[in-house]
């Protein structure tokens, strides 16, 4: 049964990168070693999956095939897969990480191949959602899809058009969530994290001085001072008269006033 055109872009990219595969995973003139065998079966489980439209089970193959043996070729495939899957911000970037890959290793890559990976990045880079994200209040967090947010070199966030799940938290603010379905043509999105309700209790008034613990407890050390003080004066007063002397008889005897109670 022939393929839908839509079924066909999908697997466009793979096909074109299959021819030049082989070199980069080293099917060369050299006996290839056990990991480029094992990088090679991989990638021919990638091809065969995503010819069944099985484009997730493709990406993880493609993915282990360029962790044995990482490839140029290989890496294109992931993201054409990527692109299947609408995920167009990984697919751009996965495409722009081999080109440097490919620079800093010094490994040409082939004039076909660089166009099929030229043509792939300006067709998921135009699906790419670039907002404009404002938050209340402005330095607030912000996460994407249980992820932080990243911002580009313009300040605009770039997101896959589709749903996403926001979450904006700020201290004094209450954490809230949003989801959001991004389309083409959406520029902007503002997220608002409200104050919290919640504030703290009123913090008592001290009490007048004269209820205060320390200050009966001070008026109490006073007031018994001053009583010993007194009593220290009354005892030992100069002016106190001297006892009288016994007298002759028992008959006449008084008590000083001093002593009595």
């Amino acid at each position: 049964m022939p393929r839908s055109p839509l079924r066909w872009l999908a697997v466009a990219p793979v096909v074109a990168c299959l021819l030049v595969a082989p070199v980069a995973l080293g099917a060369g003139p050299t006996k290839p070693t056990p990991e480029q065998r094992e990088a090679r079966a991989l990638f021919d489980q990638g091809l065969a999956l995503s010819d069944e439209g099985k484009w997730a089970e493709a990406l993880e193959a493609f993915r282990k095939s360029d962790d044995i043996s990482p490839s140029t070729s290989v890496r294109f495939n992931i993201a054409a897969s990527l692109r299947a899957l609408g995920r167009y911000v990984e697919a751009r970037d996965i495409l722009d990480g081999a080109v440097v890959d490919a620079e800093t290793r010094k490994a040409p890559i082939k004039p076909s191949l660089k166009t099929e990976i030229d043509k792939l990045r300006e067709e998921v880079s135009g699906k790419i959602v670039r907002i404009e994200l404002q938050t209340s209040p402005a330095n607030a967090d912000v996460t994407v899809d249980g992820a932080p947010i990243k911002l580009a070199a313009d300040g605009r966030a770039e997101l896959d058009p589709g749903k996403h799940v926001f979450v904006i938290g700020a201290k004094g603010h209450d954490t809230t969530t949003v989801t959001k379905t991004l389309a083409q043509g959406d520029t902007a999105l503002t997220l608002t994290a409200p104050r919290s309700a919640t504030t703290e209790a009123p913090k008592p008034k001290d009490p007048p001085f004269y209820k205060r613990p320390w200050f009966w407890g001070t008026v109490g050390a006073v007031v018994v001072g001053a009583a010993v003080a007194t009593t220290i004066v009354v005892v030992t007063s100069p002016e106190t008269p001297a006892a009288a002397l016994p007298p002759t008889s028992t008959v006449d005897r008084v008590f000083p006033a001093i002593v009595r109670f």
